[in-house]
């Protein structure tokens, strides 16, 4: 069932000719949030922070008609990928394969992706800031389905649209990091048991990576706006 969620958008003062903002999503369902540690880019060398955020339609049309947000939504259980071999990019149970990530509880939002890279244009290495309710660090996993509230920092580009860089995520509503599944079943005929073999969990920012579909992670790439991180 689709959360209820909202935005605000907040001026602050310009930097030279450039009109800057605090964009903030309010009660925003999130998806592999990596917010601690960088990861990889796909097909790239370069790191950066990311998580996958889904809104009500409302919201959406108000990022597109009213904000002129430079990014692309897919709704979820409806929205096809750009290349082919196409497909649902946010794929409900009855869409995706038997034990592969579903979208189920977030039907009929729609989806996108912010991050932030590692470094700075002008070379100085970034964070993200993760805040739980009260405003206190919150170092824990965040898992998939976690409600959150995300400030985005944000400018207009030439072309008069707003780029948005991630910058803080507050934990509303916090769903526990899970890892992909760790064991499987072996019928040993010589031991006359059966058991399942325990496996070596990855580092956590490298399970996030792993898990991520690839086609998923293919359109988020293509997604990508070139002036995405900040001009300075």
């Amino acid at each position: 069932m689709a959360k209820e969620t909202s935005i605000v958008l907040k001026e602050l003062p310009k930097k030279g000719d450039l009109e800057t903002y605090n964009l903030y999503l309010k009660n925003v369902p999130v998806f592999y949030p990596v917010v601690h540690e960088v990861k990889k880019k796909y097909q790239s060398e370069e790191k950066e922070f990311s998580v996958t955020v889904f809104i009500d339609e409302q919201t959406k049309d108000k990022l597109e008609d009213e904000v002129a947000v430079n990014k692309t939504f897919a709704k979820v259980g409806v929205t096809k990928t750009s290349k082919p071999p196409k497909r649902i990019k946010y794929g409900l149970s009855s869409q995706v394969e038997e034990g592969k990530l579903n979208y189920d509880e977030v039907e009929g939002m729609w989806g996108f992706t912010v991050t932030r890279p590692e470094f700075s244009k002008k070379g100085n290495k970034q964070t993200v800031n993760v805040i739980d309710k009260d405003g206190n660090a919150f170092t824990e996993n965040v898992g998939n389905g976690s409600v959150c509230n995300i400030k985005l920092f944000a400018y207009k580009n030439r072309d008069g649209q707003l780029v948005v860089t991630l910058d803080t995520l507050q934990v509303i509503e916090h769903v526990a990091y899970e890892t992909a599944t760790s064991s499987d079943s072996v019928d040993d005929d010589v031991l006359g048991v059966s058991y399942k073999v325990k496996k070596a969990e990855p580092a956590v920012e490298q399970a996030v990576q792993q898990e991520r579909p690839k086609a998923q992670a293919e359109v988020e790439s293509m997604d990508d706006d070139l002036d995405e991180s900040l001009p300075f």
